[in-house]
């Protein structure tokens, strides 16, 4: 078998990449360039990593190998390695978008919030990522990372936020201006979650924070919200303006009255009209009576003077009889 050079060859992208070849022999070159490193299994075990350089397979060059190649049949027999090639720069190429519900403290509803940001990370132990995350595949980008990763970034911020928001007594409809305190906050609740598969959380941000206005539970929740403002400046407004109320109803009854005949003004307030508007209001509501009375009285007055005095002028111009002008004026008398 030839002597063959093995290098990281994977698209910029990706972030792991296992070398498709699997056997070297011996005087074959491993390359391993300044950003990586390549970490070398047996039937799935991991035996030795290599750091940036050139490696070359030869008996005793590769420590951990010894035993790889002297088992090679007249050190011609290939030997059966995997190589995998690990970037271990910093990536900033990890974006998140979620829909999350959190509880607001103070009406005890779930509020749908909808957030944006981003994070950046290395990875820092090759090998419990591979062994954990990839295990048998051959390839990992890092579209596939952040999309494994998703999950627990999504389950850290409800759980941190709804927190964050219980114990320092954050406004939810103020939430978007401590964006910064709630990124430190979730960095680090994810650290840990992290690490436990070799991975280096270096910054995470929440970039955007805010309520999703056009979900049906929340536009029932602000039209409740209103309808209580509404009624609590109604009950404001009352309380500021006292009895005023009740005394504008009874002028309205009173007037209502004062256009009937048989004397109902006085009915309505023989029957109760005043009762339950206080002290003060059943005193107004009476003094409104005995001005309305007099007012009508003082009217129906000269109403009868001039009707009797029309009759007399019909009497004294011959256009009616003495009796016909007793007749009258008695039933216009009577009738006041």
């Amino acid at each position: 078998m030839p002597i063959i050079t093995i290098k990281n060859e994977s698209p910029s992208e990706t972030l792991v990449w296992k070398h498709p070849e699997r056997k070297a022999t011996l005087g074959s070159q491993i390359i391993v360039d300044e950003s990586e490193e390549a970490l070398i299994f047996e039937n799935g075990q991991h035996l030795l990593t290599l750091q940036a350089g050139r490696h070359l397979l030869e008996s005793g060059n590769i420590p951990g190998l010894e035993n790889l190649i002297k088992n090679a049949f007249n050190k011609q027999s290939p030997i059966y390695i995997e190589i995998c090639f690990v970037k271990k720069i910093v990536s900033f190429e990890y974006k998140w978008g979620s829909q999350i519900k959190v509880m607001e403290s103070n009406y005890g509803l779930l509020i749908p919030l909808g957030g944006y940001g981003s994070y950046s990370l290395r990875i820092k132990d090759s090998a419990s990522l591979i062994i954990q995350i990839i295990g048998g595949g051959k390839i990992l980008t890092t579209e596939d990372l952040k999309l494994k990763l998703l999950p627990i970034v999504e389950r850290n911020l409800k759980d941190t936020i709804a927190e964050t928001l219980v114990k320092k007594e954050i406004n939810i409809f103020n939430i978007d201006t401590k964006l910064v305190e709630l990124s430190e906050e979730v960095m680090e609740s994810l650290k840990i979650n992290f690490e436990r598969f070799g991975l280096d959380l270096i910054d995470f941000y929440i970039q955007g924070l805010s309520v999703i206005e056009n979900d049906p539970t929340y536009i029932k929740f602000k039209e409740s919200l209103a309808e209580a403002a509404s009624l609590k400046v109604r009950a404001k407004a009352a309380s500021e303006s006292g009895n005023f109320y009740q005394v504008e109803r009874s002028y309205d009854a009173l007037n209502k009255a004062a256009e009937n005949e048989g004397g109902l003004a006085g009915t309505f307030l023989s029957g109760g009209l005043g009762l339950g508007l206080g002290a003060n209001a059943g005193q107004q509501m009476s003094q409104a009576i005995n001005e309305n009375t007099q007012i009508n009285s003082t009217q129906s007055d000269k109403d009868l003077k001039e009707k009797l005095k029309d009759l007399k002028d019909l009497l004294d111009s011959g256009l009616i009889s003495s009796e016909d002008y007793n007749n009258k004026k008695n039933k216009l008398i009577d009738k006041f």
